[in-house]
Protein backbone atom coordinates (compact mmCIF):
# COMPACT_ATOMS: atom_id res chain seq x y z
CA UNK A 1 0.00 0.00 0.00
CA UNK A 2 1.59 3.50 -0.71
CA UNK A 3 3.12 5.84 1.81
CA UNK A 4 0.07 8.68 2.06
CA UNK A 5 2.53 12.44 2.20
CA UNK A 6 0.20 13.59 4.66
CA UNK A 7 0.26 17.04 5.38
CA UNK A 8 3.58 17.67 3.61
CA UNK A 9 4.64 19.34 0.88
CA UNK A 10 4.94 16.61 -2.20
CA UNK A 11 9.06 18.10 -2.52
CA UNK A 12 9.93 16.68 0.86
CA UNK A 13 7.80 13.88 0.52
CA UNK A 14 9.46 12.83 -2.54
CA UNK A 15 12.91 13.07 -0.86
CA UNK A 16 12.51 11.59 2.04
CA UNK A 17 10.96 8.95 0.85
CA UNK A 18 13.94 8.47 -1.98
CA UNK A 19 16.21 8.46 1.10
CA UNK A 20 14.19 5.69 2.82
CA UNK A 21 13.96 3.27 -0.03
CA UNK A 22 17.89 4.37 -0.66
CA UNK A 23 18.00 4.89 -4.42
CA UNK A 24 20.32 7.96 -5.56
CA UNK A 25 18.83 10.65 -8.14
CA UNK A 26 20.95 8.92 -10.70
CA UNK A 27 19.54 5.30 -9.96
CA UNK A 28 15.95 6.82 -9.92
CA UNK A 29 16.20 8.66 -13.12
CA UNK A 30 17.68 5.51 -14.43
CA UNK A 31 14.05 3.74 -13.21
CA UNK A 32 12.19 6.32 -14.35
CA UNK A 33 13.53 5.85 -17.91
CA UNK A 34 12.98 1.76 -17.29
CA UNK A 35 9.38 2.79 -17.01
CA UNK A 36 9.56 4.77 -20.15
CA UNK A 37 9.76 8.05 -18.37
CA UNK A 38 13.43 10.07 -19.59
CA UNK A 39 14.42 12.55 -16.83
CA UNK A 40 17.29 13.53 -15.81
CA UNK A 41 18.89 13.73 -12.23
CA UNK A 42 19.13 17.33 -11.89
CA UNK A 43 15.60 17.80 -12.96
CA UNK A 44 14.65 15.02 -10.28
CA UNK A 45 16.99 17.13 -7.70
CA UNK A 46 15.05 20.32 -8.60
CA UNK A 47 11.80 18.79 -8.61
CA UNK A 48 12.72 17.94 -4.69
CA UNK A 49 13.63 21.29 -4.03
CA UNK A 50 10.49 22.68 -4.48
CA UNK A 51 11.96 24.29 -7.89
CA UNK A 52 10.09 22.76 -10.54
CA UNK A 53 6.53 21.26 -10.83
CA UNK A 54 6.38 17.18 -12.15
CA UNK A 55 3.80 16.46 -15.04
CA UNK A 56 1.26 14.32 -14.34
CA UNK A 57 3.04 11.34 -16.31
CA UNK A 58 6.25 11.62 -14.25
CA UNK A 59 4.51 12.40 -10.94
CA UNK A 60 2.39 8.87 -11.66
CA UNK A 61 5.65 6.90 -12.32
CA UNK A 62 7.69 8.58 -9.21
CA UNK A 63 4.48 6.83 -7.31
CA UNK A 64 5.03 3.69 -8.83
CA UNK A 65 8.39 3.65 -8.57
CA UNK A 66 8.86 5.14 -4.33
CA UNK A 67 5.47 3.49 -3.60
CA UNK A 68 4.08 6.64 -2.38
CA UNK A 69 0.98 8.36 -2.97
CA UNK A 70 1.63 12.08 -4.15
CA UNK A 71 -1.07 15.03 -3.67
CA UNK A 72 -0.50 16.93 -7.23
CA UNK A 73 -1.52 19.99 -5.10
CA UNK A 74 1.34 19.12 -2.73
CA UNK A 75 3.55 20.53 -5.37
CA UNK A 76 4.08 24.28 -5.48
CA UNK A 77 6.07 26.23 -8.28
CA UNK A 78 7.96 28.83 -7.14
CA UNK A 79 6.06 32.12 -7.25
CA UNK A 80 7.56 34.77 -9.92
CA UNK A 81 10.67 36.48 -8.81
CA UNK A 82 11.24 34.47 -5.52
CA UNK A 83 14.46 33.45 -5.04
CA UNK A 84 15.33 29.10 -4.85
Amino acid sequence: MPQKAAGEAGHLALRRRRLKVGLTLTKLAGRCAEAGVPVSHSHLSKLERGLYTPRPHLRLVLEQLLDLDLDPLAFTAPSEGAMP
